[in-house]
């Protein structure tokens, strides 16, 4: 699987507001494990891989970068609300207010959870910390706070892995 490297970004981009088909907040956890499984209740490996882009680089390995960006989301106020997958673990946070955002571009789009990020073993013994990609839309209807922790999102990896 070939990954393209983004370059951290320096601050935030203004993104142009788009209206998702849904989008809805959930603490619901089998909501969540619909959004991201097969019907198997497998990591759909290969939608996330299409839907995901790398967003940093950790030098460390993959268990100690999702307990770093673990420990950092609970510093800023996120719970974890779920961690799946063996070979590339997606942590789902919680925004501060309770529930996750889940959203769908289009009617035929599948789920999407933005405030989650995939961690994954590099081939130099790191992690790549991937996140999706509708991270870069701006989504009207989004609470203002879960926007912002959105936005922040970047941060926060930063904070984590530094």
């Amino acid at each position: 699987m070939h990954q393209e490297r983004i370059q951290p970004l320096a601050a935030p981009r203004a993104a142009v507001a788009r209206i998702p088909f849904r989008l809805w907040m959930t603490g619901s956890l089998a909501v969540v494990m619909a959004s991201l499984c097969t019907g198997r209740g497998v990591l759909d490996v290969e939608r996330l891989a299409s839907s995901m882009r790398v967003l940093r680089h950790s030098p460390f390995g993959v268990k100690e970068t999702v307990q770093r960006i673990e420990d950092a989301a609970r510093e800023r106020g996120h719970e974890v609300l779920a961690r799946v997958g063996q070979q590339g673990q997606v942590i789902v946070l919680a925004s501060s207010m309770g529930g996750t955002p889940v959203l769908m571009a289009s009617a035929d789009s599948p789920p999407d959870v933005p405030l989650s990020v995939q961690v994954v073993r590099s081939a130099d013994g790191g992690a790549d910390v991937l996140v999706t990609q509708s991270l870069d839309s701006g989504w009207d209807g989004m609470p203002a706070s879960v926007a912002d922790e959105l936005a922040h999102l970047p941060e926060l990896l930063d904070r984590a892995l530094g």
